[in-house]
């Protein structure tokens, strides 16, 4: 029995001997994860003198950010951590929780002097969340609060080891990887590695068609999760911080899935039948026929039951029959069979609460799926609102209040509150927040959801106040969504108000000029007149180019086009149509474009352009006034109204 003993405590001993003798040669143990590890550990923050700033090669993905190397006596040092949420997107920093914190803050407490420091990376998901708060375990935190979950699809990762390692296993290596022998062995034990800097698989890609339904991958990314939450719990603990998760919310009722895919099994037939089923209710939708979309729905659904469009659907008429309770519980599914999840699953808030009640760490929860949250709290499927902002850090508030991490003052109040909130709200910005919103319809539009994309759009228009620079992105936008719906006539009319305000704009002027060179549309004249500009305005387009020559080839001019297809294939050569073009127009003399000449107005509005024997004129509003050739009688009038003199 005692050579048994021996035998099975030799081991120990000998580990025991291993740590303590790494121990004495100053090595600490490592606190790096132990399942995946990273290319390179550049530093979010670096010094400059006694300050440590946001290290410019971070700014893509971090908004700048300040504080003391030395934490000052009095200071309560804050951390925010987690995706674009925490970083204040479609904003920034001032707007962001963090934001509306470092205001709230003082204002409850004036007896400290509150550090809030918004460390929110865009696109980060829990693992690099972890991975970055062991780096700000170094800068004397008193508490990180967390928001994490949207993002951990988002990164197109390797599981190997991961998938095939049992659950004991993985917690034993956990632990393990906690000792000073773990990190000596570190290089031998061959741990995944991941890029430093975020790589998605939204950005190599035209859209959310690279996602496939993988469920292996769900379970992994699960467990994953939950491993780096509890890291995080022990990397505040170790650094005498304290910590706070909020449970990630999401837009239900007003965003539809990404990307849908049918469950797996079905005969292409069954297939085909479940896609006209959809298609037969959007049509009933779209004459709100409810009831009749909820049947042909429920039909779908009985053999299809994963498909995320169906599920949202049917929440949808739902809804407007007035079960709502069943309609959450579709718009949740919906959410979750979402084969692009960018939205936290259900399970990841299943795992958040235990992971907080075994630790002991508070769960904001600053909205619930039961009060069935939409556009009006979220600007788009994760990002809430400024009010939506002011509504978690309100949340923080009451938890570090009930801590008492943080003591009011008699004067903590709703007016208190009312106006921090006036004062932060009165140095919004409204044009950086209103292009914002317009580059967010842009997303959304190339990630294919039409519906939230013309909802930002027009919100960006109303917000732009007439800003050139808003006013072009967010009206090419919505343009391009209506040209897609054959609403043909309102696209023509949303470009041309656009270009009102942002006559000089050359994405407007091409995409009108496209508009009007085809059917329906087809105005020659006009689109020559915008192509023209679009040209002059966009040099290295070899579409401005290729199209200005088509509605010459149009009216007849090929001698005018030929020089313009010339260059669109010199600028381009894989342009097939400006190849077949010149098949077309070949015997004709080679010969470069004519110099363009542009004048303009005092206000920067385009005058008059002039391109060898054809001129182009337009109103101060840059709405087109005449286009003239080198023949007789070509001359062609318009007035301000756009309509032939």
């Amino acid at each position: 029995m005692k050579n048994l003993l021996l035998a099975g405590l030799s081991p120990l001993i000998f580990f025991l001997f291993i740590e303590g003798s790494l121990a004495l040669f100053g090595v600490k143990p490592s606190m790096k994860d132990p399942l995946v590890g990273f290319a390179a550990n550049v530093p979010l923050f670096v010094s400059s003198g006694t300050w440590m700033n946001t290290a410019a090669n971070k700014l893509d993905f971090f908004n700048l950010q300040s504080f003391p190397k030395e934490k000052n006596p009095g200071s309560y040092r804050i951390f925010s951590l987690g995706g674009s949420t925490t970083y204040g997107r479609p904003y920034d920093d001032v707007t962001s929780f963090s934001g509306w914190l470092r205001e709230l803050l003082p204002a409850a407490d004036g007896g400290r002097n509150w550090e809030v420091i918004n460390a929110g990376g865009i696109s980060y998901a829990s693992y690099r969340v972890a991975h970055l708060m062991r780096e700000l375990t170094r800068y004397q935190p008193d508490l990180f609060i967390v928001y994490t979950g949207h993002n951990e699809f988002l990164e197109e990762r390797t599981y190997g080891k991961l998938r095939d390692t049992p659950a004991v296993v993985q917690g034993a290596i956990a632990l393990f990887s906690r000792t000073r022998l773990w990190l000596a062995m570190g290089a031998a034990l061959k741990r995944e590695t991941l890029p430093a800097k975020v790589t998605t698989i939204l950005a190599r890609s035209a859209g959310p068609e690279r996602y496939r339904r993988d469920d292996a991958l769900r379970e992994n990314v699960l467990k994953h999760f939950r491993t780096s939450l509890q890291r995080m719990v022990a990397l505040a603990r170790d650094a005498g911080a304290e910590i706070v998760f909020v449970a990630p919310a999401s837009n239900l009722k007003d965003c539809s899935p990404f990307k849908s895919e049918h469950t797996p099994g079905l005969t292409l037939a069954e297939q085909q039948r479940s896609d006209q089923l959809l298609k037969d209710a959007k049509q009933a939708i779209g004459l709100e026929n409810w009831k009749n979309a909820l049947t042909l729905l429920d039909n779908a659904l009985a053999f299809d039951p994963r498909h995320a469009e169906l599920l949202y659907r049917r929440g949808q008429s739902l809804l407007k029959l007035g079960r709502l309770n069943e309609a959450k519980a579709s718009f949740v599914r919906a959410r979750d069979e979402d084969v692009c999840p960018l939205r936290a699953l259900s399970p990841m808030g299943g795992i958040l609460t235990e992971v907080a009640e075994k630790n002991g760490v508070p769960l904001v929860a600053f909205m619930t799926e039961s009060s069935l949250p939409g556009e009006d709290q979220f600007l788009d499927h994760v990002h809430p609102t400024i009010e939506g902002n002011k509504r978690i850090a309100l949340a923080l508030m009451k938890v570090m209040i009930d801590k008492a991490w943080v003591d009011p003052g008699a004067g903590w109040d709703t007016a208190t509150i009312a106006s921090v909130s006036k004062k932060l709200e009165n140095g919004i910005d409204p044009i950086a927040h209103a292009m914002a919103l317009a580059n967010l319809s842009r997303v959304f539009n190339w990630a294919g959801k039409s519906e939230d994309a013309r909802r930002l759009a027009e919100q960006a228009l109303t917000a732009a106040k007439n800003d050139p620079a808003v006013t072009a992105k967010a009206a090419s936008v919505l343009a391009t969504i209506q040209e897609r719906n054959r609403q043909y006539k309102r696209a023509l009319e949303t470009l041309s108000s656009a270009i009102t305000v942002a006559p000089a704009n050359p994405e407007l002027r091409l995409k009108l000029g496209l508009m009007q060179l085809d059917p329906p549309i087809r105005k020659i004249d006009k689109a020559a007149g915008n192509l023209l500009l679009a040209t002059y305005l966009l040099p290295l387009n070899d579409v401005a180019h290729l199209t200005f020559g088509i509605s010459m080839v149009k009216k007849g001019r090929v001698e005018i086009a030929y020089p313009s297809i010339l260059e669109a294939n010199r600028l381009n050569p894989k342009n097939t149509e400006a190849k077949e073009y010149l098949q077309k127009l070949k015997g004709l003399p080679l010969a470069k474009p004519p110099k363009l000449v542009l004048e303009s107005y005092a206000s920067g509005a385009p005058r008059k352009l002039v391109r060898g024997g054809m001129v182009v004129e337009w109103h101060e509003n840059g709405r087109l006034k005449s286009l003239s050739e080198s023949v007789p009688n070509s001359k062609i009038s318009w007035n301000e109204e756009g309509k032939l003199q």
